[in-house]
């Protein structure tokens, strides 16, 4: 050890950039806040008054709105699982 100033070379300089990253996009709101507004918006889509169908590239929005709500949650558990070591 250097003094807790060890040098990290190839994947564990990557990983901790990427933690990094992660870090400070959950420190502006938390992943169930992130993800109940993506659901209010998606929410809000279906039940617009003006709706009178829902076109295939509607049905493409909203599963891609899931997806992302899916990608805020698995992050936030490896980062709250990351943060624990």
């Amino acid at each position: 050890m250097n003094g807790g100033n060890e040098k990290f070379t190839g994947n564990e300089a990557a990983l901790m950039q990427q933690f990094e990253i992660i870090k400070e996009f959950f420190q502006k709101d938390s992943g169930s806040e992130m993800i109940g507004s993506l659901h209010a918006m998606v929410e809000s889509f279906l039940f617009a008054e003006n709706l009178n169908q829902v076109t295939p590239e509607m049905r493409e929005h909203i599963v891609n709105q899931l997806r992302v709500a899916t990608l805020v949650a698995q992050l936030e558990n490896s980062y709250n699982g990351f943060k624990k070591l």
